[in-house]
């Protein structure tokens, strides 16, 4: 969206965090609050290995999706990569040169707001971050599931006391992210990044699914009016991926590094929508903005294999290895799909 404001970019940002980065549990196996805060403190590796993925990498195969001569390329992306990683991919140079236009993963947020509205939603976003009446984390957490809060917190992200001060949802992320980057990898979807820059070179047009936010203001009022007990199942399903994920996390990097796109199936996924987006869900407003941002790109993928002979698109890759993903559903909706 041309001319953003950074309230925007922040309100996007919460989407994002709360529904495509925070950390869960795989889908299907949500842990409840009370279950979490029963089991004893699972034992957290005290070294992680570095990962050593030394030279370029191509990345997974493209998926190619056709209706009679149109072409729709698909890259399936991850975000956590080795940060060292140097990432190349002739298929992906190929088939983008001959692309008409780039589709983005994530959509572009879109309010009509003026200068005085953006600053004061800058505001309301970061108190919506915090828990009300200034009670701590502490006070709304299962003692069990705080003392296991501790421990990581004590590891990744020492020293940092307002992290105390967070709702649930976003403590969990903040702690999440600085895992992540103690175990040696990016915490955001660099390929995408790198990706956009070489459209960029090329003059491919990018083009972005537009999410329009009628009442951002509003949207945020019901985030901070939900009771953060409601986000305490979140952070428990961030703290059981923490304590037990991350050499997993490491395994995925390396099978998307070399283009194992079966090894990446095998691989169990911790996918965190089931878990957070129950705690979105109690605010309609926000589960609305979610489900619209996801009918957003599948609409606008459907619209380029329409109108353009060849286009190129992006998601994560676990969302196109899903049984109901939008790989199924071009399957579903007559699509030739061929791919690894």
């Amino acid at each position: 969206m041309g001319g953003r404001s950074a309230a925007l970019i922040l309100l996007a940002a919460l989407l994002s965090s709360l529904v495509a980065r925070s950390a869960a549990l795989p889908a299907g196996s949500a842990t409840t609050a009370a279950g979490a805060a029963a089991g004893p403190a699972a034992r957290v590796p005290q070294q992680l290995d570095e990962i050593a993925i030394i030279g370029e990498r191509p990345g997974p195969r493209l998926w190619r999706v056709s209706k009679g001569d149109h072409v729709l390329w698909l890259l399936g992306t991850l975000n956590h990569l080795p940060k060292r990683m140097t990432w190349r991919s002739s298929e992906v140079d190929a088939a983008l040169a001959d692309s008409q236009q780039l589709l983005t993963s994530g959509p572009s947020v879109s309010a009509s707001i003026g200068p005085i509205a953006a600053i004061r939603l800058y505001v309301q976003w970061h108190r919506a971050q915090k828990n009300p009446d200034r009670l701590r984390l502490d006070a709304w957490l299962p003692a069990p599931l705080y003392a296991r809060f501790e421990v990581l917190k004590a590891r990744f992200d020492p020293g940092d006391n307002s992290i105390e001060e967070l709702r649930p949802s976003f403590a969990a992320l903040r702690l999440y992210e600085h895992a992540v980057e103690a175990a040696g990898m990016t915490a955001h979807d660099e390929v995408e990044q790198a990706v956009i820059s070489l459209a960029k070179r090329r003059k491919v047009p990018i083009l972005r699914a537009m999410l329009k936010v009628d009442d951002p203001s509003g949207a945020l009022k019901e985030v901070s009016a939900l009771p953060p007990t409601v986000e305490v199942d979140c952070l428990a399903a961030t703290v059981a991926r923490i304590e037990t994920d991350l050499p997993s996390m490491q395994e995925r990097a390396r099978a998307w590094a070399v283009g194992d796109v079966d090894r990446l199936r095998a691989l169990p996924y911790p996918n965190q929508r089931e878990v957070c987006i129950s705690a979105l869900s109690n605010s309609p407003r926000m589960k609305a903005l979610v489900d619209s941002a996801a009918q957003a790109w599948s609409g606008e993928a459907e619209s380029l294999l329409s109108r353009n002979r060849v286009s190129f698109a992006m998601r994560p890759i676990y969302d196109l290895l899903e049984s109901d993903g939008p790989l199924a559903r071009f399957r579903a909706e007559g699509y030739l799909v061929q791919g690894p």
